[in-house]
């Protein structure tokens, strides 16, 4: 047991309540007068005797070392478990507000540094102007210190743990980000951190190979991965829609509430941020399967199978385009949207003096940190006189209806910054909307690069789309 229990203990009054007999008998004569109240003659004297007995040194050894003391063998206990591992150790971290998700690092410590390397590509651009490439260690120093209970600081520079921290332009305090962390528990299978002024958990799991190879392995998952979102689990038989995708896995629990709980890659598969609960099912990873490309848990209970065609591309990690250009004889639409769209294009030049260059629904072109809205009907506009370019979009749901007829809903939703500005774009997401549902016909249905949207409404209303 880590010393550092046995220090929070000391430390905390709900502890204390819970330890009656030990704070009783460290106030000494706090009790004399209900035992006065409760004793008769002899009876009393012998009671003291025992009350003075107790407050013995010898009967009470969690009082023999001073809380300094019980510290300093907490982070001596620390050091000697975080400096075990020959390798070091994965550490699932998660910066900002979690919209990217977890990210892969590991750490090995010595007696005073630690080295850290990351699955990502850090641009340091903000900070010493260099770009770490996935996988490069860098070495600073850290401490284990007592503050408020024993805390891991990394509080020399490394660009790879404080790119998220370190200040820019209004951002005083960068992405939000804790390189300050207090334990919250310890054991040579898993350690947990608390974000100090943000209060992100840290997981670290001790390296069974050297940290090159494991983040290797990360990249390759995370690219292997990040190719097939998700549309449904299967647990214990019963089928119940989930989305996984962008390093988030988003569910209704039991009580029909959506929660929204990011993971991490792992060499295996994924790890969650906390644990999951499906059908009364717990499960904190799932591992992938090289043979079914199933994601699994271990014991086979709760499974995310392979997607369908139709789930690939209603979950889609890249853009489907709407094909236009200069003459009516480019536009691969019916000719009722071509007018919609051709009206679009016409009065966004006109109005916002801005051409149109693209027109896609799919994951949003705009970085996380931007916009919130990654599955969206978006449109790319250029200002050619002043160089600029703009991304617009309005956030898009769409769902299988049904698999074996090729036939989905594709609904717009709310617009995204700044598309108030683009009014002109409405009757294009009304006449979506309109013409649910679709079928789909694809060109090839193991590798898509073509497909005819048709509304099963009115089949004379359709558009294609190209990868």
């Amino acid at each position: 047991m880590i010393a550092s229990k046995h220090i929070q203990q000391y430390a905390s009054p709900t502890s204390r309540q819970a330890l009656p007999s030990l704070y009783g008998r460290a106030r000494g004569w706090v009790f004399l007068p209900s035992l006065y109240g409760r004793a008769r003659g002899g009876a009393f004297c012998f009671a003291l005797m025992l009350l003075l007995a107790s407050c013995s040194p010898k009967s009470d050894d969690v009082f023999d070392a001073s809380p300094a003391q019980r510290q300093q063998a907490a982070i001596s206990e620390y050091s000697a478990l975080l400096t075990a591992p020959e390798y070091g150790w994965a550490m699932d971290f998660y910066p900002s507000d979690m919209a990217l998700g977890g990210i892969a690092y590991t750490a090995r410590f010595t007696d005073t540094e630690v080295e850290l390397s990351t699955e990502m590509l850090i641009d340091n651009a903000k900070g010493d102007k260099v770009k770490y490439p996935a996988g490069q260690v860098v070495t600073s120093e850290y401490r284990i210190i007592s503050s408020q209970g024993v805390m891991l600081s990394f509080d020399t520079y490394n660009p790879l743990m404080h790119y998220w921290s370190q200040p820019s332009g209004t951002q005083s305090e960068g992405l939000a980000t804790d390189y300050e962390f207090t334990f919250v528990s310890a054991t040579a299978d898993e350690v947990v951190l608390r974000g100090r002024k943000y209060g992100h958990l840290v997981r670290l799991y001790p390296l069974r190979e050297d940290a090159a190879a494991y983040i290797d392995k990360v990249v390759q998952m995370r690219s292997l991965l990040s190719e097939i979102p998700r549309k449904r689990a299967v647990v214990d038989g019963q089928t119940l829609p989930v989305t996984v995708m962008s390093s988030h896995f988003i569910y209704d629990d039991a009580s029909g509430t959506s929660q929204d709980v990011p993971y991490t890659y792992t060499t295996a598969g994924i790890r969650f941020y906390e644990p999951v609960t499906l059908a009364g099912i717990t499960v904190q990873s799932l591992d992938f399967n090289t043979v079914t490309h199933d994601l699994a848990s271990a014991d086979g209970r709760v499974q995310l199978p392979l997607p369908t065609p139709l789930e690939q591309f209603c979950g889609t990690v890249t853009q489907w385009h709407f094909i236009y250009g200069n003459t009516d004889a480019q536009y691969d639409m019916c000719d009722e949207l071509r007018d919609i769209v051709k009206t679009f294009i016409s009065r966004t030049n006109k109005e916002n003096t801005e051409n149109v260059d693209d027109i896609y629904i799919g994951m949003n072109k705009r970085i996380v940190e931007e916009d919130q809205q990654r599955m969206v009907i978006g449109w790319s506009t250029s200002t050619s006189m002043v160089g600029v370019w703009y991304e617009l979009r309005y956030g898009v749901d769409m769902t299988v209806v049904s698999d074996e007829d090729f036939v989905i809903n594709i609904k717009p939703l709310e617009g995204g910054q700044y598309s108030g500005n683009y009014p002109q774009v409405v009757p294009l997401m009304d006449f979506i909307r309109n013409n649910n549902p679709y079928r789909l016909e694809f060109d090839n249905i193991q590798n898509p690069k073509y497909i005819r949207v048709i509304s099963q409404q009115n089949p004379n209303r359709w558009f294609a789309l190209k990868q």
